[in-house]
């Protein structure tokens, strides 16, 4: 409390959010990633080969992009000079969010149960969807879903609250969903479902807005850069010689402490370079939605196609190249799809708003397009 006791009342000065289109866009292509060697990280792991360690190290490395997703939607959703009236803000959601969950959620359940599953599985898709997480990506949109509801008491924070209650609010949130992941993952005890899903997370939504406005001193620069490289190889040396199953699948989870570090050190340092330029990054982002919902169906394929790699130049092909070509893949079906009025509503377009006009870059949109996975896989 006497840390909090020194943070000032007001907010800093508002600053342009012309930056987080492009790393939102960047972001995606580290989710594709993750997914991308998911399966590598876990199968690999026995020989524990260079080949391994570079998959866990380009995996660990990515793991910032869904906490910053989340605070980059949090950050435009409770600023309050972007706020509307509860009924409005949800109504506009429901397009946005809602459609999508629907619609992907039986793309997803039908594509594990007849194309990943053999016909002999006992999984139950009913019990998947109750999980909150029915398919590798798709929690995100439960995430948001739940953070959505939300969002117009959040938002009394920003209004009417003190820096001081923000930042402490913010770190509350953070500090019990990184205990309730301790306790679920290490002793085993409770498990988040579709009802709470998203309050893990919601520390994350808070602490969007409260970073939204930092801007990096030179000195503050380089902490920033310490922290994310020191997080990011905690995380990859814990998982390979953490105690318990190997690998130690704990360290990638998002609130485990070196992914929070780094998340929070990605997301200010992503402010600090994507002021300007990132022109190609700009043009991207609003395919990046779509990219989110279908990488999965193109990814798993070919990967099954092309066989899962082990040597150091197989993972870099399979963490590189093949994230573009999945990537390529995604955007121009999103292309295509948005220009189909029977499709638009899928991808989120199906409301007034269409983030593939042109637009300022200083105003994206507020609904962060979405994230990584939950497991490594299976589910990855």
């Amino acid at each position: 409390m006497a840390t909090l006791d020194r943070i000032g009342t007001e907010n800093p000065p508002p600053t342009s959010t012309g930056w987080m289109n492009p790393a939102r866009a960047f972001a995606i292509l580290a989710v594709v990633a993750i997914h991308s060697l998911g399966t590598v990280v876990e199968v690999n792991f026995a020989s524990m080969g260079p080949d391994w360690w570079v998959a866990n190290a380009i995996d660990s490395a990515s793991r910032w992009s869904v906490p910053v997703f989340i605070m980059i939607s949090g950050a435009l959703a409770l600023d309050p000079l972007r706020g509307s009236k509860p009924r409005k803000f949800l109504s506009k959601r429901v397009w946005r969010i809602g459609i999508p969950l629907v619609f992907w959620t039986i793309v997803y359940v039908a594509f594990r149960r007849f194309y990943l599953l053999p016909p002999d599985s006992d999984w139950n898709a009913l019990v998947a969807i109750l999980s909150g997480s029915p398919f590798v990506q798709l929690y995100f949109l439960y995430v948001l879903a739940g953070l959505t509801l939300l969002t117009p008491f959040f938002r009394l924070l920003s209004v009417h609250g003190s820096r001081r209650l923000q930042w402490g609010t913010g770190l509350i949130f953070l500090g019990i969903g990184m205990l309730d992941q301790f306790v679920s993952m290490i002793f085993s005890v409770g498990e988040a479902n579709i009802a709470t899903r998203f309050l893990p997370m919601a520390g994350f939504y808070i602490l969007g807005w409260v970073l939204r406005d930092v801007m990096l001193s030179t000195r503050g620069v380089v902490w920033a850069w310490v922290a994310f490289v020191a997080s990011t190889a905690v995380t990859a040396l814990w998982a390979g010689f953490g105690p318990g199953e190997k690998p130690w699948l704990y360290p990638y989870e998002y609130l485990s402490p070196g992914v929070v570090v780094a998340s929070l050190a990605a997301y200010l340092l992503l402010h600090h370079y994507m002021r300007t330029g990132f022109r190609v990054l700009h043009w991207f982002y609003p395919y990046s939605f779509g990219v989110f919902l279908l990488h999965p169906l193109v990814l798993y394929p070919l990967r099954n196609l092309i066989g899962l790699p082990t040597t150091v130049p197989g993972v870099l092909f399979h963490g590189v190249v093949m994230v573009l070509v999945y990537t390529a893949i995604c955007v121009a079906v999103t292309w295509v799809a948005v220009r189909i009025p029977g499709l638009r509503a899928v991808f989120g377009e199906g409301g007034p708003r269409n983030p593939y006009s042109p637009q300022k870059p200083e105003t994206p949109p507020d609904d962060a397009p979405p994230a990584g996975d939950q497991a490594p896989d299976g589910a990855r």
